[in-house]
């Protein structure tokens, strides 16, 4: 009962995701975590929306939980380096574009993220000020 429950909440998760339902996925997506806490795609997919809902410490620590589960998954590495860069921890955003790119990543794009949030956070503190 509960290996069906978790895929059908990790399922809703990612249905509400593509429609536009962020905080909605994030409800189903813990939901699977709760019941499945060894699932690294569940956490891999929480982060993703965290980082959609500009919650980056949170979606920091759904990416290292997905990466402690599976250390290959050169997209979460690269999703928690954009996410370091916009709490402005460069050197821990550069460990992870290294680690992306031996995984298998394309460096150039993952900096083009990074440069794209960076600009995000510097007119996002302009405008508080």
């Amino acid at each position: 009962m509960s290996q069906e429950l978790w895929k059908s909440y990790f399922e809703t998760g990612l249905e509400s995701a593509k429609a536009g339902l962020i905080e909605t996925a994030v409800d189903y997506f813990e939901w699977a975590a709760k019941i499945k806490p060894d699932n690294q795609e569940i956490y891999y997919n929480l982060g993703v929306s965290y980082m959609t809902l500009g919650k980056m410490n949170d979606a920091i620590d759904s990416f290292t939980k997905s990466i402690n589960l599976d250390g290959n998954n050169s997209d979460a590495f690269a999703n928690r380096a954009i996410c370091y860069s916009y709490v402005n921890n460069k050197p821990k955003s550069n460990q992870d574009i290294s680690r992306a790119v031996s995984k298998g990543a394309i460096e150039s794009g993952i900096r083009e993220a990074v440069r794209l949030i960076e600009e995000k956070r510097k007119k996002e503190k302009k405008k508080k000020n």
